[in-house]
């Protein structure tokens, strides 16, 4: 299973399997990595002893490889190079007690590469750069066969090869316990500059926290769970660099998961990209992810700049029979302005069907009508554990909750920040209990047990 190499704000973005092998996403080249250690030549993609994991939500992947004495270990992240395209650091260290030689292998069948002192090449295009020029470098068919034969420890022996060949690039560089070799490598079309001059690892992990901060808070006594909440959403933050790539049900689905999560300013890009697609394919689709956007965050400008795009998509579903959200779709139309596009919508007398609430956002959440209903998927697992929400989108504003227990007994404390003209709101906890409901938009109560 592969993880995905993304970056905000740049094109480009590439892959990282199980082993550690990096490709872009136009899968025109893999880079592998080999470790020469005291007994044999370690290839990560073929070595059992290999185990991976990541950090910062995914941001940066690390895999360990087990050599004689210890191991060897690669690290990748990817970045944006001073805001132009994308680029993947491949990091591979030594924590054996012994020296060892790092070789990374290029292959690109068919393609002609070359190996320079800054860096080395796919069809004269720069793809991977360096700080270090390697101890030795061995291009064409015969270069796995020369890698073989480096001593180990020093990384010497390779003999002197043309510099130019086709199919295969393999580069080698000896590595004292502790010490650490970083390339670069382009996922995009641009020249990667040497990793020196990108940021590293621990700085692309605060980044993306970052980011992942600028949406809803979304604390879970389950800490599987609590991860996979943040790696799912820096995926999901990432797919907007390369929303070319995806189909117009992938793309509303995206824009529905970001709005859900509380990135509304990332959804209208998606929301933008889906627009600017004159087609009639998945109108209800379509229709779902304006709708959502415009029920979670009330901007009515943003509903006049889509509604265009809404009409095109209600005239398709009219001909496909396609069941969609009429009612939001009608508030979004109303929000335009276009009170007469709302009757249409009535009068073509579409089947109705409601945006579904689907993943976590359902447990945590939802909002029928004036009714918000709090933690209505609350799991048994969670029971005695503090869980906390911190402005989560709804219909009604956003809403901020926390859960503690006092005894077997849950308290609710809870804050919604109503919408402008925001009819009032019964507020209810039924997973927790079903006989509570309060009137307010803040307070704190002690519930009965579940």
């Amino acid at each position: 299973m592969s993880r995905p190499l993304d970056v905000l704000g740049a094109h480009g973005w590439g892959e990282v399997d199980a082993r550690g092998l990096v490709q872009p996403g136009t899968g025109e080249w893999t880079l592998d990595w080999w470790v020469g250690a005291s007994d044999r030549w370690h290839q990560a993609s073929q070595e059992a002893a290999v185990r991976q994991s990541d950090a910062g939500a995914g941001a940066v992947v690390e895999t360990r490889m087990k050599v004689p004495d210890g191991d060897a270990v690669q690290r990748v992240w990817a970045v944006a190079a001073g805001g132009g395209p994308a680029v993947a650091v491949v990091e591979v260290g030594n924590d054996a007690a012994t020296a060892f030689a790092a070789a990374l292998v290029v292959e690109a069948p068919g393609a002609p590469l070359s190996v320079g002192q800054t860096g080395a090449a796919v069809g004269g295009r720069a793809v991977l750069a360096w700080d270090r020029p390697p101890a030795t470098a061995a291009v064409g068919r015969d270069a796995v066969e020369a890698v073989l034969s480096v001593d180990a420890r020093t990384g010497a022996g390779i003999p002197k090869l043309e510099s130019k060949g086709r199919d295969v690039a393999a580069m080698v560089w000896p590595l004292p316990h502790t010490a650490r070799l970083a390339v670069s490598a382009s996922l995009s079309r641009g020249k990667p500059p040497p990793p020196s001059d990108l940021p590293d690892a621990d700085a692309v992990v605060r980044g993306w926290q970052a980011h992942l901060d600028r949406g809803a808070r979304i604390e879970v006594p389950d800490e599987g769970l609590a991860r996979r909440i943040d790696r799912n959403r820096r995926r999901w933050l990432g797919r907007t660099g390369r929303m070319e790539t995806a189909n117009l049900a992938e793309l509303c689905e995206l824009s529905v998961r970001l709005d859900h999560h509380g990135y509304h300013s990332d959804a209208e890009l998606v929301l933008d990209e889906i627009a600017a697609r004159w087609t009639t394919e998945a109108p209800a689709e379509r229709l779902t992810a304006f709708a959502v956007h415009h029920d979670l965050t009330g901007d009515d400008e943003v509903a006049v700049r889509f509604v265009e795009a809404v009409a095109e998509a209600v005239e398709a579903a009219a001909r496909d029979g396609a069941a969609v959200p009429v009612e939001p779709v009608e508030r979004l139309l109303i929000a335009a302005g276009q009170d007469r596009a709302a009757q249409d919508v009535r009068r073509l007398n579409l089947s109705p069907a409601e945006p579904s609430a689907e993943g976590l956002r359902a447990e945590l959440v939802a909002d029928h009508g004036n009714t918000l209903d709090l933690a209505p998927g609350f799991r048994a697992a969670w029971r005695g554990g503090p869980m906390a929400v911190y402005d989560l989108p709804t219909r009604c504003g956003p809403v901020s909750y926390a859960i503690r227990w006092h005894g077997p007994r849950p308290a609710l404390l809870w804050e919604l920040d109503p919408r402008p003209a925001q009819t009032p709101v019964a507020v209810r906890a039924p997973a927790l209990d079903k006989s509570w409901s309060s009137p307010q938009t803040s307070g704190e109560a002690l519930l009965n047990a579940p």
